[in-house]
């Protein structure tokens, strides 16, 4: 079978469409097309293009840490190209063939950037100053650190709250709680719509890029303390508080 753009473009599920952030839907996900028809005519994998994508991931935090624009901009680039394999394996994936462990490799690629961006970033704008601050500033690379981690800690703790609640489903002390993100009915949520808009998964990459080229890293590196460090904060308050309501509830 010959796989064409088209195909995929035609193939595309009602649900993802809603689900994609507007510059996804407008750019990434058009060109993304055109990758996936690529890697199915070459019998290229959804897995493959996700691993793929972590190395992509990696060699653009590493330009950040150069002090060189030149490569800090090619690295901004790269997390742009990182976003369109994001849509390439997902449409792979859904109109090709799944794969066993395609989610954890899908999921891998996108925590090992943000693990690592703030941090390369907060040097970036360290050696070029920015927006509100001046070059040598030691604060900004904190702060990038602090926005990873904040990141990391959030899914960490996510992680290990689901993987108790499972533990208590199966011993018949109480029901798992529906996932919205994994809810197709559920995608014109607002707590969906922000995370797929706001985060690495949308806006960021191009935010990330304009800010490279015209010396704003230090914004973006704001915005995303403020958004990684917010969402971390929310989640610890409504993970606590449920599991404490259900212990109430059951012991």
């Amino acid at each position: 079978m010959k796989y064409t753009a088209k195909y995929f473009k035609d193939n595309m599920p009602e649900w993802k469409r809603k689900k994609d952030a507007f510059v996804v839907q407008k750019f990434y996900r058009p060109l993304s097309f055109y990758g996936s028809s690529f890697a199915a005519n070459h019998g290229i994998s959804a897995n493959t293009v996700s691993y793929f994508s972590v190395i992509v991931a990696i060699i653009g935090c590493i330009l950040f840490l150069f002090d060189s624009k030149g490569l800090c901009i090619c690295g901004a680039v790269l997390f742009s190209v990182w976003s369109w394999l994001d849509c390439v394996d997902g449409n792979l994936a859904r109109s090709v063939r799944k794969q066993p462990f395609g989610e954890f490799a899908d999921s891998m690629s996108s925590y090992i950037l943000v693990g690592l961006m703030g941090s390369a970033m907060g040097i970036a704008a360290y050696n070029f100053g920015g927006t509100l601050l001046k070059p040598g500033n030691a604060w900004i690379i904190l702060l990038g650190a602090l926005a990873s981690s904040a990141d990391s800690l959030m899914r960490l703790i996510y992680q290990k709250y689901k993987n108790t609640e499972k533990e208590l489903s199966e011993k018949g002390v109480l029901e798992i709680e529906n996932d919205l993100r994994k809810d197709h009915s559920k995608v014109g949520s607002f707590r969906v719509r922000i995370e797929e808009t706001l985060g690495i998964g949308g806006i960021l990459p191009l935010l990330i890029l304009l800010a490279t080229i015209f010396n704003g890293l230090d914004l973006v590196i704001f915005y995303c303390f403020v958004y990684y460090g917010g969402s971390a904060v929310a989640v610890v308050i409504i993970l606590a508080t449920k599991a404490i309501k259900k212990a109430k509830l059951k012991y």
